[in-house]
């Protein structure tokens, strides 16, 4: 009996042992990983460093994927990075590796950053009402080398990538109810079968249609409009820049996006901006609705030699998306400076989803009729602040005898 006691207590007694040194070995484990990061955080490419050792850990823990993919199957960027090939849970899913790491790491970030901006716009969907749930907008991206035959569908015809792509999208949604909020936008695209499927949800106000050999159409938006967007990406897809093609498609969705759920820039009547206005409703832009108001403070001169940027480093960021100039007196080179301003509109269209000064507009207007009134008191009541950054800036221009010019 004595000798059983004592073999108990040895037992324990290794057991106590065993959890020390765990315990020990635990506690190391932590000073050298909070050493390890406090010695790179110091360092200015820490971030790249720690990117770097994820991606090796990565390339020995996981081998390339190159079978395959049909919906089921299909992995999640959300919430399987590891099989998309990302460090952290993010918005896309490269399997089979046809990116490189840091277009990768980029194209997610620019996704991410883009997703941001929408989330200040509030979505005037009924079924996105509920403010309780996230009603921004979201944007997935799915790459693969080959597609597997799509549940119930044995021929490979153009069907194969639409089919697969509503199969994929209803799935990351964990086939929520039809009467919910669907703002998910996903791109498909497959290299070898030389297919691009992107499809919106109801509430995106967004959809896109591939024909074969990357062509594409709309049912939503017109024609024009989709042509111009696309063929400024349809190049990138063509010479095998996917990157470079699904960021110009990204931007372009995040500005129909936009102007889809903000109210539209009412005409400006007289009293409303003491200048001139020109608009280009009929020039397609970026924006998804082709109708922009450029504001014109000062004329320009007219012997325009040169076109070039004008150099805003000078301005506070605060001020320069109202702090606008425009050329325009010289008709031999109107075609050049409507493609400076549309060009432009773009950049200026993501800007004023995050202004508040647009914003505080947008609130105020949000329940009024498009005729009342009461939208160009909203505007006049901008006039102050316009005038202030009119006065301050009015003399910039006259400088220079450039207009601004976008890179071709």
């Amino acid at each position: 009996m004595e000798s059983m006691t004592k073999i108990k207590t040895k037992k324990k007694q290794q057991f106590n042992d065993y959890c020390l040194a765990l315990f020990c070995f635990a506690i190391e484990s932590l000073r050298m990983i909070f050493l390890f990061f406090r010695y790179f955080q110091s360092q200015r490419n820490a971030q790249l460093i720690i990117h770097q050792i994820s991606l090796i850990i990565l390339t020995l823990v996981i081998s390339p994927s190159t079978g395959q993919f049909n919906a089921r199957n299909y992995p999640d960027p959300r919430i399987d990075p590891f099989s998309c090939r990302l460090i952290l849970p993010g918005q896309v899913c490269d399997p089979a590796e046809i990116l490189t790491p840091d277009e990768r790491r980029i194209l997610n970030e620019k996704i991410t950053r883009l997703q941001q901006i929408t989330a200040n716009i509030k979505n005037s969907s009924p079924a996105c009402a509920d403010t309780t749930r996230n009603t921004n907008l979201h944007i997935v991206i799915a790459l693969m080398e080959k597609l597997g035959a799509p549940d119930n569908i044995i021929s490979r015809d153009s069907l194969n990538i639409e089919k697969f792509t509503n199969q994929l999208r209803s799935k990351y949604q964990n086939y929520q109810d039809s009467l919910l909020c669907d703002t998910l936008v996903l791109i498909v695209n497959s290299r070898s079968d030389r297919q691009v499927f992107t499809v919106a949800g109801r509430d995106a106000k967004v959809l896109f249609n591939r024909k074969q050999d990357f062509r594409f159409f709309s049912t939503k938006l017109s024609q024009d409009v989709l042509q111009t967007a696309f063929h400024r990406s349809v190049g990138h897809f063509r010479l095998g820049n996917y990157a470079q093609g699904f960021e110009g498609m990204v931007e372009y969705i995040v500005s129909a996006y936009g102007s889809a759920h903000i109210v539209q820039t009412p005409a400006i009547g007289d009293g409303v901006f003491p200048t001139n206005t020109q608009t280009f409703s009929t020039f397609p832009s970026s924006s998804g609705t082709g109708q922009f108001t450029a504001i014109q403070g000062v004329r320009q001169k007219t012997n325009i030699n040169k076109l070039e940027r004008f150099d805003f480093d000078e301005i506070p960021e605060e001020d320069r998306l109202w702090a606008l100039a425009q050329c325009g007196d010289d008709l031999s080179n109107l075609t050049f400076h409507v493609k400076a301003i549309a060009e432009e509109a773009m950049d200026i269209s993501l800007k004023l989803i995050s202004d508040l000064h647009y914003n505080k507009i947008e609130e105020e207007l949000q329940n009024t009729d498009k005729e009342s009134k009461d939208r160009e008191k909203a505007w006049l009541r901008m006039r102050p602040y316009l005038e202030n950054l009119y006065s301050k800036y009015k003399e910039m221009p006259n400088n220079l005898d450039q207009c601004p010019e976008r890179k071709t």
